[in-house]
């Protein structure tokens, strides 16, 4: 039995979540300060309270919340966490009213997001009419800012070099 809730991280938690991120080829990575940081995370814990996996979002706009990170400790994968917290921090963004924002390379996610109705599409360039017209800025400006990050640039620039691939990202809106 696993429980879900939203709360902040622990420092130590954040620290497991960093180190494990940077494993990954899908996650480009959000610093210890980011996790601590975070309003909106949902972190999973075993029947014994044990941290075993944490879905990352926050607000860039007053409309709009962005679903970040979703990483859920390998031993405890296949199980459906990965969905809970998905599922959860949707919920909790349209409960505030949100419209939500999410990139991956992983095809689990990219299945959830169609599974829970995102519009996705291949590049910024092609963002769907939906959010296109009113929000192209908001887009534009947030994606500059996320990549901007000093921690971000430095772990783009590893996973590019140690995984020498390029991840086909898919970007999902969903409007409230």
């Amino acid at each position: 039995m696993f429980r879900i809730s939203k709360r902040k991280v622990t420092k130590p938690e954040a620290r497991l979540l960093v180190r494990q991120i940077k494993l990954t080829p899908n996650i480009m990575g959000y610093s210890l300060t980011e996790w601590m940081t975070a309003e909106h995370i949902m972190v999973a814990e075993d029947e014994n309270g044990s941290f075993v996996g944490a879905c990352l979002s926050y607000d860039f706009h007053e409309d709009w919340n962005k679903i970040a990170a979703l990483f859920v400790l390998k031993e405890f994968r296949g199980m459906g966490l990965g969905r809970s917290l998905f599922d959860k921090s949707c919920e909790d963004a349209l409960k505030r009213r949100k419209n939500l924002y999410t990139i991956s390379a992983n095809k689990i996610v990219i299945k959830m997001m169609q599974d829970l109705d995102f519009v996705t599409f291949d590049s910024l360039a092609h963002l769907p009419k939906s959010a296109n017209n009113k929000y192209k800025f908001v887009f534009y400006s947030h994606h500059l800012k996320w990549i901007a990050n000093f921690y971000r640039l430095q772990e783009i620039a590893r996973k590019t070099i140690l995984y020498k691939s390029q991840k086909k990202f898919v970007y999902g809106v969903k409007l409230c």
